[in-house]
C-alpha cells in the first residue's frame, strides 16, 4: 500500500519531469519513451521504494493523463458559410431580396466576400446580419432608384467620352448615398469579417481589403472604368471596380475554407448581340471575356463543397444603370432565393 505523503511526492516529481519534457519539446506533446526511466530513477529517490514500485507509480498516472483526456470535448468541425456577393450594378437591388429570404430561413453568413455592388450588400450587412438591417438596405436601394447616382442620359456620357474625360460621372453622388447609409467608418468595425474586393488600376490585380476607410474602399469597388472614376485609395494606389477581375469572387472564398457558399449571384449573363451596332458588339465582347472569367472562377470550387447558389434570372430591359427597375428587381431576388433554397433542400 502506498501511503498518501509518498504519493503526493511522485505527483509532484512527475509533474516536474513532465514539465522539463513539454518545455523541450512543446506542449501537450506526448512522453517520450527514453524519459520515463529518467523518471522513473526520479521517482525512486523519492519514494524509497523498489523499482517495481516506481513502475506502478508511472502506471498510476499514465491513467491519470489517458482520464484527462477522456474528459476533455472532442473537438467537432464546426460549420463555415461564406456569403459570395457578385457584382451586377443596378442588378445588386436584388441581392436585398434574396437576403431577406435566406435570413427568414436561418441561413446567416459567418464570413462575407464582395465585389462592386456586391461589396456595399456584404458591408451592409456584415455590420449587422439581421432581417431588420436588411430592411434598412432595401430602403438604400429604394433610395438609389429616387435619386439616380450615375446619370444615364446617352448623349451627355458620350459627349463626356468624346472631351476626354475618363469618365462620364463624377462620382460625387454615388459618393454621398454611401455616405449617408454605410452605418461605419472603418470596414474592421464589421460584426461579421469581410473582405471587399477592389481592382488596381496599375497592374489588373485584385486586391482584398478587411479594414480601410469603407466610403473610399466602396466607392473604389464599384467605380465602373469610363463610368466612375478611378478611386484614390489611402496608400496612394488606384482602384476601380472589383467585378471586373472577378464578378463573382468564388476564388477568394474558397480561399477562406468554407464548409458551405451562398453565392448572391446577379451578374450580368452573355447574349449574343441583338442589333449589329458598333456599340453592342463592344458590349458582348465585354461580357464575352467576363463569363469566361466567371467560368474560371467555378472551376476552382471543389465539387464536393456545399454550395447554394441564388442566380438572379434574366430581367427584361435591366440595363445596368435603368434605377426605376429596383422594386421589381427586390421581388425577383426574393423569387431566387425561394426557388434556390427549394432545390438545395432536395438535394439533402
Amino acid at each position: 500500500m502506498v501511503s498518501a505523503p509518498s504519493l503526493r511526492r511522485s505527483q509532484k516529481v512527475f509533474q516536474a519531469a513532465r514539465s522539463d519534457s513539454e518545455a523541450a519539446s512543446g506542449p501537450r506533446s506526448s512522453m517520450c519513451r527514453p524519459c520515463q526511466p529518467s523518471i522513473a530513477a526520479a521517482l525512486l529517490a523519492s519514494t524509497g521504494r523498489s523499482w517495481r514500485g516506481a513502475g506502478r507509480y508511472l502506471l498510476a498516472m499514465a491513467r491519470f493523463r489517458l482520464l484527462d483526456r477522456w474528459r476533455r470535448p472532442a473537438e467537432v468541425e464546426r460549420d463555415h458559410t461564406v456569403f459570395v456577393f457578385s457584382g451586377g450594378s443596378v442588378r445588386g437591388a436584388a441581392q436585398a431580396g434574396m437576403l431577406r429570404v435566406l435570413l427568414e430561413n436561418g441561413i446567416l453568413p459567418d464570413e462575407i466576400v464582395g465585389v462592386s455592388a456586391g461589396a456595399l450588400n456584404g458591408v451592409y450587412l456584415a455590420h449587422d446580419p439581421t432581417i431588420q438591417q436588411v430592411g434598412r438596405l432595401e430602403d438604400l436601394w429604394r433610395d438609389v432608384a429616387e435619386k439616380a447616382p450615375i446619370r444615364g442620359n446617352l448623349v451627355r456620357n458620350v459627349a463626356s467620352i468624346l472631351r476626354g474625360r475618363s469618365s462620364f460621372d463624377s462620382g460625387d453622388r454615388l459618393r454621398a448615398l454611401i455616405a449617408e447609409h454605410v452605418p461605419m467608418e472603418d470596414l474592421a468595425e464589421v460584426s461579421v469579417p469581410c473582405h471587399v474586393g477592389t481592382t488596381d488600376a496599375a497592374t489588373g490585380q485584385v486586391t482584398w481589403w478587411t479594414s480601410g476607410p469603407v466610403v473610399d474602399l466602396l466607392c473604389a469597388s464599384t467605380a465602373v472604368p469610363g463610368v466612375l472614376p478611378v478611386v484614390e485609395l489611402a496608400d496612394g494606389s488606384r482602384h476601380i471596380d472589383g467585378g471586373v477581375v472577378c464578378n463573382i469572387p468564388l476564388r477568394k472564398a474558397v480561399s477562406l475554407a468554407p464548409t458551405r457558399l451562398v453565392v448572391l449571384d446577379v451578374a450580368a449573363k452573355f447574349a449574343p448581340a441583338g442589333k449589329q451596332t458598333a456599340l453592342s458588339l463592344m458590349m458582348v465582347g465585354v461580357r464575352a471575356a467576363a463569363a469566361e472569367l466567371i467560368r474560371q472562377q467555378w472551376l476552382d470550387v471543389p465539387t464536393d463543397l456545399d454550395v447554394l447558389h441564388v442566380e438572379l434570372p434574366t430581367v427584361d430591359d435591366a440595363p445596368d444603370f435603368e434605377f426605376g427597375l429596383v422594386p421589381e428587381l427586390l421581388e425577383a431576388g426574393m423569387e431566387a432565393a425561394e426557388a434556390a433554397l427549394a432545390e438545395w433542400s432536395a438535394r439533402g
